[in-house]
């Protein structure tokens, strides 16, 4: 079994079991949600939102008016992102493998990824990230939220043991390497940095100049 058939199945059975509590659990970001819609200002854009599982970031863009298209593999998932599409939203989810997205070059204006990285084998997470290059316009919006490890040790074990608590089994692996090595390895740089929650969780924009 190849690893994009390995990581399919993995994260099938992963989200499965989480998918009917996620939005629960993920009610305390909400204002991390609005701060990275906050961060497109153009109006009409369209945007890639990769492994966009419940929908939560993909329906806050839509509600901005942008044309929004969603791409996660669970198919669990996908089943609550769908409940929340109003008439009005330019927007589609799409069950499908971000390694290998279906559409063709500079196709989206922006694109997105929040809290994924961390729930992949790095491989697979090198792949979308190009895969987000390659489809996103010159000079575009690159947007990642995930984890982040903040300098202050207590505040660093308490954060990394509560996550530890629901997350994957990739997510030590993502711990130790850090985000900034992703974004190193497919040559995307940091134009802007934020950090939430005693500094456990950030949000990057890098632009892309390919």
């Amino acid at each position: 079994m190849n690893i994009r058939e390995n990581y399919k199945w993995y994260n099938y059975r992963f989200f499965k079991k989480w998918a009917f509590v996620y939005d629960y659990m993920n009610v305390i970001l909400i204002p991390v949600r609005k701060k990275v819609t906050d961060k497109i200002k153009e109006k009409n854009n369209k945007i890639l939102d990769v492994a966009c599982g419940s929908g939560n970031q993909s329906i806050n863009f839509a509600k901005k008016g942008f044309e929004v298209m969603g791409i996660d593999l669970s198919p669990d998932m996908l089943k609550y992102a769908r409940k929340k599409i109003k008439p009005d939203y330019k927007i589609k989810f799409i069950n499908s493998d971000a390694s290998k997205i279906g559409y063709k070059d500079n196709f989206f204006d922006v694109s997105s990824m929040s809290f994924g990285l961390h729930d992949m084998p790095e491989e697979i997470g090198l792949m979308i990230l190009k895969e987000m290059i390659r489809t996103t316009k010159k000079n575009g919006q690159i947007i990642i939220v995930d984890y982040d490890t903040p300098k202050n040790m207590i505040i660093s074990w308490l954060g990394f043991r509560i996550a530890k608590l629901w997350e994957s089994k990739y997510y030590d692996y993502f711990m130790k390497k850090e985000l900034n090595y992703y974004l190193k390895k497919v040559n995307l740089k940091i134009i802007s940095k934020e950090r939430y929650f005693f500094d456990n969780i950030q949000v990057v924009e890098c632009i892309n100049y390919k």
